[in-house]
């Protein structure tokens, strides 16, 4: 049963109470990300959620991990480009000291000078990891490309050159901007009842006066090109991507079943058309990254320098044959009880179910049933999904990042009309 209740400040707190499992997650979420941070302050966001673990006026650092390990749990966080979150996952008989731990972190870190300099020098060192994991970074010089001159654009991670430069007072003054001034959601779901969750919290935040967050909506303009990194490497890495809808879209249940046919799992035809078939690729799918007022639809794969144009005429194929041929009733039947076993299979995880609960509440401001979620999904037809593929892979939408030992005359004309 999921539980809804808003203190006299504003703070939500919402819970889902699931009878039979030992544990319970739960974690504060705040509506600000990459997408809040100016060019300038490009990865202050996740610097943030890296020194919120680096002590506070009653822990060290060390105290922070000995006290999650000693009960067998985790701690952890995570940013994205329109949130963060803070989370935690114990048994049930040890909410109480998940819940210090996060209300701990979240309200009373110190930003400690030594501790900064630490922390720079290891997100410097995981933004060169990513560089030097090229299926990851490709998605980031995609993403800069795609959204160009928006905040979309930026890296989570931010670049070396404005890590390098942040300070203590930066950080402190967007956390309390961002993060302390805006009325985060907490919420948790597992073995506990929505009375006994809400007792702390109120404890711990009733007193803070946040404020609703408000946004400056100015929707990305989707920038259609054609970006070719050269690198030494043994693979090409290819992103070919369109726009795609937004979060709260009401044929995002159309786009997950083109997403699922189209290359969204093993049987997908781009899986059984370029590795199955044809051993072109290891790596190859496609996905949605969706968000409060636009999207991307991609596909990434992972070639040899021979095999390029092959794969991106497959690629093209298939996107052709969507726009043109209805799905056969097998396999849109197929699709469906895929993103249904999906979500009903994610319903057995409470962290799942805690990450639903945040984004139904920062996305719809409400729960969505499961049941509601079924609905939509068997409500989609092979019409639907035949015209969504007509309105998204037209030439002129299509974008194409690749990276690797590739220069731009190899790339096949009339693959993007940038």
């Amino acid at each position: 049963m999921v539980e809804k209740t808003i203190l006299d400040n504003g703070i939500q707190v919402i819970t889902e109470e699931i009878p039979g499992v030992h544990s319970v997650s739960l974690g504060v979420w705040v509506q600000a990300g990459s997408r809040d941070e100016n060019p300038e302050e490009c990865g202050i966001s996740h610097f943030i959620e890296h020194m919120l673990f680096k002590g506070t006026k009653r822990r060290s650092p060390q105290q922070i991990a000995k006290e999650i390990d000693a009960v067998g749990g985790v701690l952890n966080a995570f940013t994205s480009k329109e949130f963060s979150s803070f989370y935690a996952k114990v048994l049930t008989e040890h909410l109480p000291v998940a819940l210090d731990l996060l209300f701990d972190l979240f309200l009373n870190s110190q930003f400690a000078a030594e501790e900064l300099e630490k922390e720079r020098q290891v997100i410097v060192q995981e933004i060169s990891m990513i560089e030097d994991t090229p299926d990851e970074y490709i998605h980031d010089l995609f993403s800069e490309a795609f959204w160009a001159g928006h905040p979309l654009s930026y890296p989570i991670l931010g670049r070396l050159d404005t890590i390098g430069r942040m300070n203590r007072r930066q950080l402190k003054d967007f956390f309390v901007h961002h993060y302390l001034s805006v009325e985060p959601i907490l919420v948790a779901a597992g073995n506990l009842t929505h009375e006994k969750f809400l007792k702390p919290v109120e404890k711990a935040l009733g007193k803070i006066r946040p404020r609703p967050k408000r946004r400056k909506k100015q929707p990305p303009r989707p920038h259609p090109n054609l970006l070719v990194k050269n690198k030494k490497l043994e693979q090409v890495h290819l992103l070919l991507g369109t726009q795609g809808l937004a979060a709260v879209h009401e044929q995002r249940y159309a786009v997950s079943i083109l997403n699922t046919v189209f290359g969204g799992g093993m049987s997908s035809r781009l899986f059984q058309e370029i590795r199955e078939k044809r051993g072109l690729a290891y790596s190859v799918y496609s996905f949605l990254s969706s968000f409060a007022d636009s999207g991307m639809l991609g596909v990434y794969v992972g070639t040899g320098e021979k095999t390029l144009n092959r794969v991106l005429q497959i690629i093209l194929r298939e996107m052709h044959r969507l726009s043109e041929v209805y799905l056969k009733p097998q396999e849109l039947r197929a699709a469906k009880e895929q993103l249904k076993g999906n979500l009903l299979l994610s319903l057995e995880s409470t962290d799942s179910r805690m990450g639903r609960l945040a984004k139904n509440e920062i996305y719809f401001q409400r729960f969505i049933e499961t049941s509601e979620i079924i609905e939509g999904i068997e409500k989609v037809t092979a019409a639907e999904v035949c015209q969504l593929a007509q309105q998204l892979f037209k030439p002129q939408f299509l974008s194409l990042t690749a990276l690797g030992p590739v220069t731009e005359k190899e790339i096949p004309k009339g693959v993007v009309q940038a």
